[in-house]
């Protein structure tokens, strides 16, 4: 007999939990639903050019178009694996998945960049050097500079949209636009900004590559440009996977988000003293705030709970990005049982920093 363990989470046994509240930011964002706009854009564009470039790589013999076939390509499944990440982050709460599935996005926007660096880089990079080992002339130029003039045009249009949108984003929380795409925990727009980017250089890497093959004889250059589409292809993967890796094991807010929200836990008339204090994602935009506190003295159970009610509307009204907040009012006696068993001097991990 099936337990809920092996049933699907859409199986009707299964039973829906509410689920965490969704973060002002978050839901900003899922109304304008921007990003699946950006996404559908840059894929229809890899798609079109990855077949013309695969098609006149294969006609002429050009190691560096091929290379940029494989680039197209690999984006386009990066597309894919994102379409598929927002789908999935949008999943409601289950049983089994009580605080929902938005950080399923950090997962899915791993496996692209994963899947970028294995496929696209390597792969391009294999075919670089077999072309610069066993490399043949290229035969003809014309049908190249027509794909990568497309390709350039096509490339930079879904730029110029995934552009706009990080601006207007990045505008919203008060930030540059490289600011904001290091800093953000929205895998989606960071990776279609980063890969139109990319994807424009790889045009202008093949377009070089050519240029010195047709103009002054450099059949080598034909493979060097695919070498170099190859490199940038796993350097962009690197450097999408990096902040995901920290998204996956829980990244906290920036000192001064967590500064901030400390401040405003401190200047509740129902706290006495910050025992604990963190703030990390749980999901793009979708920040947990969870803390431990000494109430103050004097105050009563129901002022208590009207103070941390107004803890929470205070925080998620300031920081947008705050979806849940959690306060556990205690009387402090277990971390003093710890101090009082720890050695003279010692530091413990769970001490605010005023105690350190």
């Amino acid at each position: 007999m099936p337990t809920e363990r092996n049933l699907p989470t859409d199986h009707p046994s299964v039973h829906r939990s509410p689920g965490p509240r969704r973060s002002p930011a978050a839901l900003r964002s899922g109304r304008r639903r921007d990003t699946e706009g950006s996404i559908a854009l840059a894929l229809a564009a890899n798609v079109v050019v990855a077949g013309a470039k695969l098609t006149v790589g294969l006609a002429i013999g050009s190691a560096a178009m091929l290379a940029e076939a494989i680039h197209s390509a690999a984006d386009s499944i990066n597309e894919v694996l994102l379409g598929i990440s927002v789908y999935h982050g949008r999943r409601p709460a289950d049983s089994r998945h009580p605080l929902g599935y938005a950080g399923a996005r950090f997962v899915w926007a791993f496996l692209a960049a994963i899947f970028s660096f294995v496929v696209g880089g390597c792969l391009s990079v294999a075919l670089a050097v077999y072309e610069l080992m066993h490399g043949s002339p290229v035969d003809s130029f014309t049908a190249a500079w027509i794909v990568l003039g497309v390709a350039l045009v096509a490339d930079g249009a879904s730029l110029g949209r995934s552009l706009f949108l990080a601006r207007r984003e990045a505008a919203l929380w008060g930030l540059g636009v490289a600011s904001f795409l290091r800093s953000t925990s929205e895998p989606s727009i960071r990776a279609i900004v980063v890969e139109d980017a990319a994807a424009i250089v790889g045009v202008l890497i093949a377009s070089g590559g050519l240029l010195l093959h047709q103009l002054a004889g450099l059949e080598s250059a034909d493979g060097i440009a695919a070498l170099l589409i190859g490199l940038l292809l796993a350097v962009t993967a690197a450097g999408l996977a990096r902040p995901l890796v920290d998204l996956l094991i829980g990244r906290s807010v920036g000192s001064e988000r967590l500064e901030r929200i400390r401040r405003i836990v401190a200047a509740s008339p129902g706290v006495e003293r910050i025992v604990m204090l963190y703030a990390t994602y749980e999901g793009p935009q979708e920040v947990f705030v969870t803390a431990k506190v000494r109430p103050a003295a004097q105050r009563s159970t129901s002022e208590l709970a009207n103070d941390m009610d107004e803890i929470d509307r205070s925080l998620r009204r300031e920081l947008p990005e705050v979806a849940e907040v959690f306060i556990d009012v205690t009387a402090d006696t277990a971390m003093l049982s710890d101090r009082a068993r720890a050695p003279r001097g010692a530091v413990l991990p769970h001490e605010p920093p005023a105690n350190r």
